[in-house]
């Protein structure tokens, strides 16, 4: 193995894929119901019983990665294995849980000598997946750490995600958006079409009337950006009846392109709410502003 790889469960890949494919993994927080749990999720069924709670009323919230977290987390890695480790992480623009895994890394390397690269997804969930994928397709083929970095660095900012949140008064809740938008919206059936921009800060891009609309938006976009070569694909899902639509309506565009739905966990979830959809796919194109 040429490196060791390890992420943050914002990657929203099942803890036991994840120790399946040997990937060490840093649990992530939310709250719900008054109790503070780890991002362990193994099955579909924890995902469905999250949103059901969401959708009977329950306002979930999130907290970061501590750097004392990072401490133990490195520091037990480096006492498990030998040569270097590549850590894939949530976007630094959604939160500072990279700056402190950047910061852990430096200091073990000015103690140790050992070399932890952290590599900035600039994205959640599923795009976050689709760079740990890459980063474990570098490590079986025995690629050295420092080109897989730089490779998944490249990655990364080729890497398109557009997403659909579908409860405006859930974001409302959350004081991500106003009350009187909320409203407004909901009234008139408004669905905000959001990216991750280059610097990985979610921002609107689009608003459409309705969800059919909205994802024929995020369709329009992957048929004119994605890249010309096959590539994987994958299609978020709060827990969304919207996914199979969105599904059919990608492999129709692209039937060249492998494409599966993959779920939102409780870390991102907690902000989307229900029913939020998205897509993630590669471009020959730069990510825009």
């Amino acid at each position: 193995m040429a490196f060791t790889l390890s992420t943050d469960t914002v990657c929203d890949i099942f803890r036991s894929e994840l120790r399946e494919r040997g990937i060490e993994y840093i649990p992530t927080h939310y709250t719900i119901e008054g109790k503070e749990y780890l991002d362990e999720f193994t099955n579909y069924d924890q995902i469905k019983d999250f949103y059901n709670k969401i959708r009977a009323g329950e306002m979930p919230t999130t907290s970061q990665v501590t750097m004392s977290e990072y401490e133990v987390f490195f520091g037990k890695m480096i006492e498990k294995y030998e040569g270097d480790i590549v850590h894939i992480t949530i976007s630094s623009g959604l939160t500072t849980s990279p700056m402190f895994a950047r910061q852990v890394a430096q200091n073990i390397h000015e103690a140790t000598g050992r070399n932890i690269y952290i590599v900035d997804s600039l994205a959640a969930t599923i795009a976050t997946r689709q760079v740990v994928d890459e980063a474990q397709r570098l490590r079986d083929e025995g690629a050295d750490a420092k080109d897989a970095v730089e490779f998944l660095e490249n990655f990364v900012n080729h890497l398109h995600t557009w997403f659909m949140p579908y409860d405006l008064m859930h974001l409302k809740r959350g004081g991500r958006v106003s009350g009187p938008s909320a409203y407004i919206g909901t009234a008139l059936n408004i669905k905000p079409i959001l990216h991750f921009d280059k610097v990985g800060a979610l921002v609107v891009k689009q608003k459409k009337i309705g969800p059919s609309k909205g994802i024929a938006a995020m369709i329009d976009v992957f048929k004119r950006y994605s890249a010309e070569k096959p590539h994987k694909v994958y299609i978020a899902s709060a827990d969304s009846d919207l996914a199979d639509e969105m599904l059919a309506k990608a492999r129709a565009a692209r039937p060249d392109c492998e494409i599966e739905i993959a779920p939102i966990g409780p870390v991102i979830g907690s902000h989307t709410g229900c029913n939020a959809v998205g897509i993630t796919f590669v471009s020959d194109k730069l990510r825009e502003e």
